[in-house]
């Protein structure tokens, strides 16, 4: 039976039971406590209670939409493009998401709630508490409604990654197996703290889930290990024998020119028409058969024993034709073998067909085509990290030297997200974090555009809860454009003096000498203190320093979301009305471009249209005008926009809300 809401579970057994309570039929009961019984019997793979959510609610009778805050605008003056960071619940902002961006996100990177039972997890306005026996359910039907939408977000090349710890990383990634059902699944163990105890373990790790398409190749990072080489492998295939497979064993000739002339009867094609009736297993090569200028290859291991070729004789005759066989010269003394042969899987065939690899032909007598530029070394992404720079305190420290505060707990360090999104994304990338906390991933893929000389961009969700939106992402983001001052701790060691054998009878003079130190540096630093430590005793100052760390230009756009609601007690009350003066957020949105800056203007109504051609200025420098498709322009009008690109406004923004309350 599929998942069932526990409340659904729930009114369904009632309803038996009062069936029950009122039949005398016995039959009829018999039936009913079957029924009961499938209702509450124990559901094997990812089974869960599904759970129904007050956000969930609000939809029902309420329209999310974006409204901007524009003093908190970011402007930077560098180009068009902008950036976006969305207060308010992720759910609402993804479902706003999914009419402008379906298709369309190249890599979705979250960080969502572990589930640690330790106030990290909200679900309706609580806390998930530990005694909660639907704990997970929650989690799950919390997780799955909104990685089903970024499934719909995701574009065919996209990737997820998803940081989680080791209380949901199992459910995390049979959820994922279920839902990215066409896509691979891998999970890496980062190293994030030296350990911390808990029910008798030792946990200094955490994991990132990677869901990526099954042709998935990694963003090579330091170029100085990637290397060209032949695409080409053995075509002999070690992990089958003659008797499993007689006809992929076959004698294959080659003349002196490293050509192949044609090949032998398979051992299948022997048993068949009578010239081998012995037993399969006694098989031997014969190397005689080759015919004259030719010798005789056959497929056999490295250590000389037999094995099968990969392709039946057929299929590499006609792939040696196309170019896609190579003959290699070998000396081997475990094989009478005087040649191996190579071959090229299918798809490297199919990116040659398609154009992606070119190829060119070195031998005017040979039909074998080598491919350039064959990438073979350091795409790869290890399973185990353990770079120091991902330890949790690295991004509490970051934090606070951005804020000067510890304003978020258990930021992401910059360098992790830096380096998964230098894994999986390109220049043009764009990138979605709908549980973007402190908002690393932004500044991340700030720092990534400089290093690259990139234009990858961002769209950030979080809520605003305890002002994280307001007060910590927004602060965090407008520092890292502006720029900010870094205080750095300096310390300087005035004394030290070492601890022997030899010398402990004067361990008190050289703390009377140390605490002289101290007092007579008192005013010229900010702190000085006396340590003695590991039978050293020492006397350090230490004085704060200001740096400044600059600003790196770009523009973000700052949306809240709020809440339409579908019907009012107004018989004038318009929800249409009401969502028109919200399709400009959402044209910037979808387009990643800002309305405000006379560069592309906005028609909604006929009112819009007069005071454009009240004001024909203003088209001067226009790149673009956004029109609606219930806007009918005059020949005036028409002629006023002859120069400048006019794109309609899409329907499907609200179309479905509006088809809901029958405005449409």
């Amino acid at each position: 039976m599929q998942n069932l809401s526990q409340q659904k579970r729930q009114r369904m057994l009632d309803f038996l039971e009062q069936i029950k309570s009122s039949s005398d039929d016995e039959k009829t009961v018999i039936a009913i406590n079957e029924i009961e019984n499938e209702l509450v019997e124990k559901k094997y793979g990812l089974v869960w209670e599904k759970h129904i959510e007050q956000v969930d609610e609000d939809i029902k009778t309420n329209v999310p939409v974006f409204t901007e805050v524009e003093d908190r605008a970011i402007l930077s003056g560098v180009d068009d493009s902008c950036n976006f960071l969305l207060e308010g619940d992720n759910l609402h902002s993804l479902k706003l998401l999914e009419k402008t961006h379906a298709g369309k996100i190249d890599c979705i990177y979250i960080d969502p709630p572990y589930n640690t039972v330790n106030k990290d997890f909200i679900y309706d306005d609580d806390y998930i508490k530990g005694d909660d026996n639907f704990k997970h359910s929650k989690w799950l039907s919390f997780i799955s409604e909104r990685l089903t939408i970024a499934r719909n977000l995701l574009s065919k090349s996209g990737v997820v990654v998803i940081s989680i710890g080791y209380q949901e990383v199992n459910n995390l990634m049979l959820l994922c197996q279920e839902i990215f059902s066409n896509r691979q699944v891998v999970c890496v163990t980062v190293q994030t703290s030296g350990g911390k105890p808990n029910g008798g373990f030792n946990f200094s790790q955490e994991y990132l889930v990677f869901v990526t398409p099954l042709d998935f190749e990694p963003v090579e990072i330091d170029a100085a290990k990637t290397t060209y080489s032949s695409p080409y492998h053995g075509m002999n295939l070690a992990t089958f024998n003659q008797v499993q497979r007689p006809n992929q064993t076959y004698p294959i000739f080659v003349d002196s020119q490293g050509n192949i002339k044609g090949y032998g009867e398979s051992l299948a094609d022997k048993v068949a028409n009578g010239t081998y009736v012995g037993d399969l297993a006694d098989y031997t090569f014969d190397y005689n058969v080759a015919p004259a200028g030719a010798v005789a290859i056959y497929p056999v291991t490295a250590k000389g024993d037999p094995c099968v070729w990969r392709l039946i004789g057929s299929r590499m005759m006609s792939d040696w034709e196309k170019g896609y066989i190579k003959v290699v010269p070998i000396n081997s003394t475990n094989t009478e073998n005087k040649y191996t042969i190579q071959y090229l899987s299918g798809g490297i065939i199919s990116k040659i067909e398609s154009g992606e690899f070119e190829t060119y032909k070195p031998r005017v007598d040979c039909p074998t085509l080598e491919v350039l530029n064959y990438k073979t070394a350091g795409a790869t992404i290890p399973t185990i990290w353990t770079n120091k720079a991902y330890y949790t305190t690295k991004g509490n420290d970051q934090i606070k030297e951005i804020l000067g505060s510890k304003a978020f707990s258990y930021p992401k360090p910059l360098a992790l997200i830096t380096d998964i999104l230098r894994r999986v994304t390109n220049n043009n990338s764009l990138i979605l974090d709908f549980f973007a906390g402190s908002a690393t991933t932004g500044q991340a893929v700030v720092n990534l555009n400089v290093e690259t000389n990139g234009n990858r961009h961002f769209i950030l969700c979080t809520n605003n809860q305890n002002g994280i939106c307001e007060n910590v992402a927004y602060k965090r983001l407008l520092a890292t454009s502006k720029g900010y001052i870094r205080k750095s701790k300096n310390e300087e060691l005035l004394y030290e003096k070492k601890l022997t054998i030899s010398n402990i009878d004067d361990v008190f003079e050289y703390l009377e000498k140390a605490k002289e130190i101290e007092e007579n540096n008192k005013e010229k630093h900010e702190k000085v203190e006396t340590i003695l430590a590991d039978g050293v005793v020492k006397v350090i100052a230490t004085d704060s320093k200001e740096i400044a760390v600059k600003g790196e230009p770009f523009n973000l756009r700052y949306f809240k979301t709020e809440m339409i609601p579908k019907s009012k007690d107004d018989d004038f009350y318009s929800v249409g009305e009401e969502l028109e003066k919200h399709i400009k957020e959402m044209i910037q949105l979808e387009r990643g471009i800002s309305l405000e800056d006379g560069k592309y203007l906005l028609i909604l109504n006929d009112e819009d249209a007069e005071n454009l051609e009240k004001n024909a200025e203003l088209v001067k420098n226009c790149k673009a005008v956004y029109i609606s498709s219930a806007v009918f322009l005059n020949k005036s009008q028409q002629n006023l926009l002859s120069g400048v690109e006019v794109i309609t406004i899409p329907d499907y923004y609200f179309e479905e809300e509006l088809r809901e309350v029958g405005e449409l």
